[in-house]
């Protein structure tokens, strides 16, 4: 499975450079957008479609791309989502937050499928506890 990730460079002037890294590649990055502001950065995320956002400034932080959506047998594609800080030294790895998002969704997809809630519902108390997350590190919902 290819890795679509979306590696934004801070300029000196404070704008910054984004670029689309796919891997493997074989031509490197494709270029995206210049001029953006950081808030501006996560808005062109897919959710579904890229894993990453790398933000490079100073220091480089990577940051996780989770779609909001619930899959059921009748699910839609992802119409949302949050991008969430990697901070390993506190245990929000990207394995422990995938892992985490995927039991979530499945506990969830069963309780839409077993009729205890709707599609709205569980994506609201999903987005909820994304939210959560923010105690620990930074969350961008765009």
């Amino acid at each position: 499975m290819a890795r679509r990730t979306l590696l934004a460079r801070a300029l000196d002037n404070g704008s910054y450079v984004l670029t689309e890294r796919r891997e493997p590649a074989a031509d490197g990055d494709e270029p995206v957008a210049t001029a953006l502001s950081r808030r501006a950065v996560f808005e062109f995320a897919e959710f579904g479609v890229h894993d990453a956002v790398v933000v490079r400034e100073e220091t480089e932080t990577t940051y996780v791309v989770l779609p909001f959506s619930i899959p059921t047998a009748d699910s839609l594609s992802p119409t949302g989502g949050a991008c969430i800080a990697l901070r390993p030294e506190a245990g929000l790895s990207e394995d422990y937050l995938r892992g985490w998002a995927h039991a979530m969704k499945g506990a969830l997809g069963d309780a839409i499928e077993a009729g205890l809630l709707d599609e709205r519902a569980a994506t609201v108390y999903f987005e909820g506890r994304i939210q959560r997350f923010a105690d620990a590190t930074e969350v961008i919902v765009p």
